[in-house]
């Protein structure tokens, strides 16, 4: 039996072959890592959590509704909000304040529940509501005037207790929740 020399050109090879299929493995490693990642949930707010309170809606005809909220006062917690909830109690919302009244704009990114948006005057008045947006939706929702708040309750909430521009959200925030009807 006749043996052939393997020549020093062919361990190149075979070394350049093994080499993009270790890189190659790799890669493929990194990739399916960084896909792992992309759908992971970011943790949830534990070193801030939101503070919670009782806020009114007096309406028109001087009835009023009473709500437990969680308050969003700070950046991080208005940039939380409801997300990732897959559930709210009835009688229950999230206030979101602001130290100056400017156009607001929010998204339904991440939210997994329907919303009512109401748009707040610096006085408490409902100014405008935004019914029903719609979960995980990206469009913008922007008030029509300068809002001092927001307050984001269950959809459809507004429409099924009557609530209407020009109804008052009464708290301590808005400085009023000493007034009587």
């Amino acid at each position: 039996m006749k043996r052939t020399k393997i020549s020093l050109k062919y361990y190149v090879i075979i070394a350049v072959l093994l080499s993009a299929i270790a890189v190659f493995g790799v890669q493929i490693n990194r990739t399916q890592a960084q896909d792992e990642q992309a759908i992971k949930l970011p943790p949830p707010l534990t070193d801030e959590p939101f503070a919670q309170d009782i806020l009114s809606i007096r309406k028109a005809d001087g009835e009023e509704l009473y709500f437990n909220i969680e308050l969003a006062l700070t950046p991080r917690q208005q940039a939380q909000g409801l997300m990732y909830r897959t559930e709210m109690p009835e009688d229950s919302g999230m206030l979101f304040f602001f130290r100056v009244p400017r156009k607001l704009s929010f998204w339904m990114k991440n939210t997994l529940i329907p919303l009512d948006m109401v748009f707040v005057h610096p006085d408490g008045t409902i100014h405008h509501i935004h019914h029903n947006a719609k979960p995980q939706d990206e469009t913008s929702i922007t008030s029509k005037f300068p809002a001092k708040a927001v307050l984001e309750l269950n959809g459809g909430t507004a429409d099924k207790m009557g609530i209407k521009e020009g109804d008052q959200l009464i708290h301590r925030l808005f400085n009023n929740d000493a007034v009587k009807p």
